[in-house]
């Protein structure tokens, strides 16, 4: 599955490189800005379908989230720029949203903020300056680009309990503790309640694929709007991958306030009331499929996949003037001859006439 991203990133740089057209005219060399937009997941939670679908066919854009970042981007040439990034991305979803009966019996939800660094190369595809060596009006520069990176994260999923959980594990006795009590507005850290038969880590690596345009007013103000989309080398954005945990294994988790019972409810959220709501005609028995059983290791998510999650962002940004030869040899050239033709003929403050007079 890796070397499946690596290949696709690697042929996408190549074709953006080769293929479209690119000019040694661009934008000015070095600025810096924030980005904030949304944020959305594709994964193992939510969606309409049984067997996940890709990309936009398996959203649900009701739950978009926010996402905001800082960043510096250095134009190399006319053909390429790099970018640095620092931000957080927001994702949640919920099984209940979907129209899925076994997603909706599941019942598993969750929400994460990722923190990235990323670091980018934007590969010019199509650019019109600013300004030229002709004239000194004001004009808005546009610059279209493909983007190809990579992206550091650290992520931390998180779930609540639920009430009607809760009170159905209590009644079949597989939980003992007064659930009334329990506060169920809290985020619990879903790695430390072990709710999956599998471990996993809490940093990794994703390849940011996208495009973006990007738009300078008045020499001074880059202004554009980006759609990227991250591929990670995880399946844990939501928790959810493997087989189900062994209850037995469950010994709670101080540091949070969390006890075996409420693991067992994190782990196994499924219950007939959502089943019955999910359109099922035997609740209980078709709840088997989804709890931790010894005679075979039920699926609690699909581990062939990994999760994804993408941004589209508006981006502001502050030029860097002089930066580039560029901007010195046309701004600041074109500015001061159209001075001189507007002012031929006429002196200046220590009597200095500019070029050949009018005639």
């Amino acid at each position: 599955m890796r070397s499946q991203i690596l290949n696709i990133a690697c042929t996408a740089l190549v074709v953006m490189l080769t293929l479209f057209p690119q000019s040694a005219e661009g934008q000015y060399a070095l600025d810096y800005g924030f980005a904030f937009g949304t944020g959305n997941y594709l994964g193992d939670i939510g969606g309409d379908a049984l067997e996940r679908r890709e990309f936009f066919t398996d959203l649900h854009l009701s739950q978009t989230k926010l996402s905001t970042h800082l960043f510096v981007r250095q134009r190399l040439n006319g053909a390429l720029a790099l970018r640095a990034q620092l931000g957080t991305t927001y994702i949640e979803d919920f099984d209940n949203l979907s129209s899925n009966p076994a997603r909706m019996t599941r019942n598993a939800h969750f929400r994460n903020f990722i923190h990235e660094f990323s670091l980018r190369s934007e590969v010019n595809i199509f650019s019109r300056t600013s300004i030229n060596k002709y004239s000194s009006k004001v004009r808005v520069g546009v610059n279209t680009y493909g983007i190809l990176g990579i992206t550091g994260f650290m992520h931390n999923p998180q779930a609540r309990l639920d009430a009607t959980s809760a009170q159905y594990h209590l009644d079949e006795g597989n939980i003992t503790e007064l659930v009334s009590a329990w506060d169920y507005n809290k985020w619990y850290n879903l790695r430390a309640a072990k709710t999956e038969k599998q471990d996993y880590g809490l940093v990794s690596l994703g390849i940011p694929m996208g495009v973006g345009a990007s738009f300078i007013v008045n020499y001074n103000t880059r202004v554009g709007i980006e759609f990227v989309w991250n591929v990670t080398f995880t399946d844990h954005l939501d928790d959810v991958s493997g087989t189900y945990a062994d209850p037995a294994s469950f010994v709670g988790d101080a540091s949070q306030d969390l006890s075996r019972d409420m693991q067992f409810v994190l782990s196994q959220p499924a219950n007939p009331t959502v089943a019955a709501a999910a359109g099922i005609d035997n609740p209980e028995a078709y709840l088997n499929s989804f709890r931790w059983d010894a005679a075979y290791e039920s699926p609690r998510g699909n581990p062939d996949k990994n999760d994804s999650y993408g941004t589209l962002q508006l981006t502001v940004s502050k030029v860097v003037k002089n930066s580039s030869s560029f901007f010195k040899s046309n701004n600041y050239g074109a500015r001061r001859a159209a001075k001189r033709r507007a002012y031929r003929g006429k002196p200046d403050n220590n009597n200095r006439i500019f070029g050949r007079p009018k005639v």
